[in-house]
């Protein structure tokens, strides 16, 4: 059951590191995406932890370690492959936090990743210093 908990978060947190990536391609800040989702539906203590980090750069908001995001997907697969059961959309988070360990960022918490996919894609969730 934990593997699985781990799963659905760590889900979460590749698709709002990648909703964050598109967010910025279209000119929008964390803040207008944040305006949105806090509040909803969608909105829930994993969120706001998550966003405590995109919003208030709280390294401490979630102390989960993106390697250790990395093992506990990669236990999945094998479970997945075990029971028999297609993986796909585990197999593309997998691949988040595997390229964010690759790219020499596998020490940062799990919600750095939102940086590491945006970094990928030439954008900054930061916004830069008023002069």
């Amino acid at each position: 059951m934990k593997l699985l908990n781990n799963f659905v978060s760590m889900g979460y947190s590749a698709i709002y590191s990648e909703a964050l990536t598109l967010d910025a391609k279209a000119g929008l800040t964390p803040q207008v995406f944040n305006s949105v989702i806090s509040g909803s539906r969608m909105d829930c203590g994993f969120y706001q932890a998550f966003f405590d980090f995109v919003l208030n750069r709280n390294e401490n908001a979630q102390r989960f370690a993106i390697v250790n995001a990395l093992k506990d997907m990669t236990y999945l697969a094998s479970f997945a492959q075990a029971a028999d059961v297609a993986n796909p959309i585990g197999a593309a988070v997998r691949n988040g936090f595997a390229t964010a360990v690759a790219t020499g960022h596998g020490e940062k918490f799990v919600p750095a990743l939102s940086d590491v996919i945006a970094g990928l894609n030439g954008v900054s969730l930061v916004e830069p210093p008023e002069m």
